[in-house]
């Protein structure tokens, strides 16, 4: 079958993550609600530290500056993996059969259609286009996204962490095994210890079985910006908000009593667990040094929107980030999900400001974002008795050096707000 064809092929990979490179994703794509209560619970585990939180924030009154209030809507699965595709992939015919296939999926991620109802729906598509689609959409966070079963959509999330050989082969080749329980056939086709099996098995247990699940709920959820930046004449200062920042408490007087101790076993557990609060301290600090510099790079590229001199966006792509801080672009996604800044005129999520460039030909990069504005202000100047037609907005763009046709003019007024031009008369 094709998927047992792609499962051997992609089984010679040999990285294995740890659990402390495990923990470090995690950590870095949390917000930072989620993160408290990922460190509570760590805590409860691990007598050597106590957490210490503080997510209460002064009130910001952001009413009227057209910014995010301190209450967000959750995005749903499509608003999401939409966002990831319009800031990663440039516009081609790939592209618009990835964000087809984003359309198809049901609410937990999976991909209902099989490859001929895709081709029957689709034309002017190749085996190889839709194989390449699919393997684009099965690289969107969150992992398991576009699997068609069960089995594939564990297997997606384990070879994006890099899952060790018999992990791969227990989700592939031996997978009846594992979801009949058969402990020993398994562990004598894999050649792997008891000890080993187990591990193998609560890392497979840990992972979902439906990816999309946490964004088909719609409640709010409160936000708590971890950067702020501010205006210092014609410079702008970026800083780590402290009640953003959990702090790990270590209980040194609990670890020099036990570290004292001459059970073995006891030295045993006690050097785990310091490894483990090590492990999370080094954790919790790369996060910071992450988002820092991320956050850096963005207010330098959209300084123009920090200093309050325009409501438009500079174009900026994540890979523009992660090529200029030599990260891959996955990092910079992950970062840049659920992370607000907070400024002193309202509370912005960090990818909002990642705008798409306009297509244009003429003059330099112009963001979806900027030509919208253009748009809006001619729209606000236009003489409401004789209102302009959508071609002639089209070639005012043009005299400025953008080559917008007609038809994306007309969907960007659309998209602002503003009525035909029969219905913007007086």
């Amino acid at each position: 079958m094709e998927l047992k064809q792609n499962l051997n092929q992609k089984q010679v990979q040999g990285l294995s993550l740890t659990q402390g490179m495990r923990q470090s994703i995690l950590i870095l794509q949390s917000d930072a609600i989620d993160l408290a209560d990922y460190l509570n619970e760590q805590s409860l585990e691990n007598p050597l530290f106590d957490v210490r939180v503080n997510l209460d924030m002064p009130f910001i009154d952001n009413e009227g500056s057209g910014s995010y209030q301190i209450k967000d809507e959750q995005q749903s699965l499509f608003e999401y993996l939409l966002d990831q595709v319009q800031l990663t992939m440039r516009k081609t015919p790939l592209r618009d059969l990835v964000v087809y296939l984003i359309e198809q999926l049901d609410p937990n991620g999976y991909l209902t259609l099989s490859d001929d109802e895709i081709f029957d729906e689709v034309d002017d598509i190749t085996p190889i286009m839709l194989l390449d689609a699919k393997t684009l959409l099965h690289q969107l966070d969150p992992p398991g996204i576009g699997a068609r079963d069960l089995q594939e959509c564990l297997y997606l999330q384990a070879e994006a962490d890099n899952a060790n050989k018999a992990i791969m082969s227990m989700l592939s080749d031996n997978f009846e095994l594992f979801t009949k329980h058969e402990w020993k056939k398994l562990k004598r086709a894999l050649k792997i210890s008891n000890a080993e099996l187990q591990e193998d098995i609560n890392f497979i247990q840990s992972l979902s079985a439906n990816p999309g699940q946490r964004y088909t709920s719609q409640n709010e959820q409160y936000v708590v910006p971890e950067l702020a930046v501010k205006k210092n004449g014609d410079k702008l200062t970026l800083s780590i908000t402290k009640y953003g920042q959990p702090q790990l408490i270590f209980a040194e007087e609990t670890y020099d009593n036990l570290v004292k101790s001459t059970d073995e076993d006891v030295k045993k557990y006690i050097r785990d667990k310091y490894n483990q609060y090590q492990t999370l301290e080094y954790n919790l600090q790369r996060r910071i040094d992450t988002v820092s510099i991320i956050g850096k790079c963005i207010v330098k590229a959209q300084y123009k929107f920090f200093m309050q001199e325009t409501d438009s966006l500079a174009p900026l792509l994540i890979r523009d980030v992660a090529q200029k801080l030599q990260m891959s672009e996955s990092t910079v996604s992950r970062t840049i999900n659920g992370k607000y800044i907070q400024t002193d005129f309202g509370i912005f999520e960090l990818k909002q400001f990642f705008s798409r460039r306009s297509k244009v030909t003429v003059g330099e990069a112009q963001s979806v974002d900027q030509v919208k504005n253009k748009i809006k202000g001619i729209l606000n100047d236009e003489d409401k008795k004789k209102p302009l037609s959508d071609q002639k907005i089209s070639d005012m763009l043009k005299e400025d050096g953008l080559q917008i046709a007609r038809r994306t003019v007309a969907k960007y007024r659309e998209q602002l707000g503003y009525p035909s031009t029969s219905r913007r008369r007086i």
